[in-house]
């Protein structure tokens, strides 16, 4: 048999067989495959960077769903380190009534890393003094425009029903005045919603960090200055986390860049056996038209 028979011949299985390899290898075997940082999530990394340390807030919406987990929930882990490394207060606050359990795993992930490496209080992560996250609200579009007035007469307690007027961070912050840009993490349209009302009547900065089927929609806001940067899907979330990392706000990648591996090992992978199908094709034509 020819070789280019036996290309044309391998097993399916085989082919199944590579793939689930190809997927797990990044798991077990840490590695990092360059990134092209794209110029919306640079945007998005230097507006955090040049929030003062200890002066306004960034409201983190955690609106993301256990299906869009895997793209949504390494972007709030990469945005909460770099946060909490530059000593920028975090509200979060959520209008999807699936999102609390991920947002709450989220600021538990990155507290208790630091805290385990903390050797004094001034470097720790202590809630209600650094972070605080609200819960979640119905009603969004009129919670949105009250929190203009008053955060805690949109929350008046917490996700763990605490006293929100309690805690020294919200005694600081009141209104959007407080706040340097809001940040959704969303799978739909919420950062819309955040554009049309509170961007519109009080001048809030938002920030996004989109699932990749939603990102192309936004791609206008940011043209128009509407959005002040934006992380697309997991690529985003992995560029992210190369940018924390990269400026000592970490000290490993996050499962983003794990991800991103997977993916480009089996595209790598599927783009040679589509060769290889070719060349097996091509010469068994020309070894019939020989014939």
């Amino acid at each position: 048999m020819k070789w280019y028979e036996v290309i044309d011949k391998i097993d399916r299985r085989v082919i199944y067989l590579l793939l689930t390899l190809f997927v797990i290898i990044p798991f077990f075997i840490p590695f990092t495959m360059r990134q092209n940082i794209m110029p919306q999530t640079k945007q998005l990394f230097d507006f955090i960077e040049s929030i003062h340390p200890n002066d306004k807030a960034v409201v983190l919406s955690l609106d993301y769903t256990p299906q869009t987990m895997p793209e949504c929930h390494p972007m709030a882990i990469a945005l909460l380190k770099h946060c909490f490394a530059r000593n920028i207060p975090v509200v979060g606050l959520s209008f999807d009534v699936q999102a609390p359990g991920l947002a709450v795993d989220a600021f538990a992930t990155v507290a208790d890393t630091i805290n385990s490496m903390a050797t004094s209080q001034e470097d720790s992560v202590i809630y209600g003094r650094d972070y605080v996250y609200l819960g979640w609200k119905s009603g969004f579009v009129a919670a949105m425009l009250d929190m203009g007035k008053s955060i805690a007469g949109v929350f008046p307690r917490d996700y763990f029903r605490n006293s929100v007027d309690s805690f020294p961070l919200m005694q600081k912050i009141n209104t959007y005045k407080n706040i340097a840009i809001v940040v959704i993490l969303s799978a739909s349209d919420y950062p819309e919603y955040w554009i049309l009302y509170p961007q519109s009547r009080y001048g809030v900065k938002i920030g996004a960090g989109l699932t990749a089927v939603m990102a192309p929609k936004y791609y206008p806001f940011l043209q128009t200055g509407q959005l002040s940067g934006m992380m697309s899907g997991m690529k985003g979330a992995a560029e992210y986390e190369h940018l924390v990392l990269n400026s000592g706000y970490a000290k490993r990648l996050g499962k983003a860049v794990t991800g991103m591996n997977s993916q480009s090992m089996i595209h790598i992978l599927i783009i040679i056996f589509i060769i290889l199908g070719n060349i097996g094709y091509f010469f068994s034509r020309k070894r019939k038209g020989e014939k």
